[in-house]
């Protein structure tokens, strides 16, 4: 079974093959932390999730001071294409470089849904495993003998 950096790299090796104008991506912590990437041998992936992490916690402040609600996502656009970070829950940022052929509106929603899915596996990643109860912790069910109804509180 997969561990959760290995499940987090597959999603973002589907992001960079869903549009031929992504070049890569990867998911940092608010921490400054690289949790998963699908970045370019030789990247300095410290400096990417410093980075990334540095922008995201800039641009929830200034979303703020300006009352225009929630951050979703900050853009850069350079010469050579945009550096897009989507907010991916209360934990994380989903970065993705693209060319300058890229579309803005199929990038963001690519970056939406895929952030959706990494909120998804990190929250079973992190969610308390409550075991099943055991026979005896089961209350008796009414007086007749019968086990209790699921239905009932």
């Amino acid at each position: 079974m997969p561990g959760l950096k290995d499940e987090l790299q597959e999603v973002l090796i589907r992001l960079n093959r869903s549009a031929p104008e992504i070049r890569s991506s990867a998911f940092v912590s608010l921490d400054g932390l690289m949790l998963a990437s699908a970045l370019p041998s030789g990247t300095n992936e410290d400096a990417i999730a410093a980075m990334g992490a540095t922008v995201l916690g800039l641009g929830e402040r200034t979303t703020k001071e300006f009352a225009v609600g929630e951050l979703e996502q900050v853009y850069f656009k350079g010469g050579g294409g945009y550096i897009i970070l989507q907010a991916a829950g209360d934990d994380g940022v989903l970065v993705a470089v693209t060319d300058e052929s890229a579309k803005l509106g199929i990038m963001f929603l690519l970056l939406s849904r895929t952030a959706r899915e990494i909120r998804i596996i990190v929250n079973r990643a992190i969610a308390p495993k409550v075991p099943p109860p055991r026979p005896e912790d089961r209350s008796s069910g009414p007086a007749t003998g019968q086990s209790p109804s699921p239905w009932s509180p």
